[in-house]
């Protein structure tokens, strides 16, 4: 995320915009406020040595206000219009080393 004197900006492809665009598809508010909030978490949480980052359903519904029924379905319209890439993981705590016992959703947005 670049930083500039009033603030924070968060970069989008232009591509993607125009996907989410697109009149004949009907891509739906949710699916794009997320795809929004979705590319503000990688430029918070990605760096030079990872490029994904992971969220839970439930933190993505606080976060967005979003229905956690229509996050699932948001993510699988993404995923079909090949703007993010997903996977199930478990998150490694820092102070034991040890894996979670619960799956977390990791996500990487792809580049158009």
């Amino acid at each position: 995320m670049a930083k500039y004197k009033d603030g924070n900006y968060c970069q989008i492809y232009n591509k993607a915009i125009e996907k989410l665009n697109q009149n004949d598809k009907k891509i739906s508010y949710p699916t794009r406020w997320l795809y929004v909030h979705l590319n503000l978490l990688e430029h918070r949480f990605t760096g030079e040595k990872e490029d994904f980052f992971f969220r839970s359903i439930k933190d993505l519904n606080k976060d967005t206000q979003i229905g956690c029924r229509q996050i699932v379905d948001s993510i699988k319209e993404l995923k079909r219009l090949n703007l993010i890439h997903t996977w199930q993981m478990h998150w490694r705590d820092t102070k034991t080393g040890k894996l979670s016992e619960k799956h977390i959703t990791a996500f990487r947005i792809l580049e158009i």
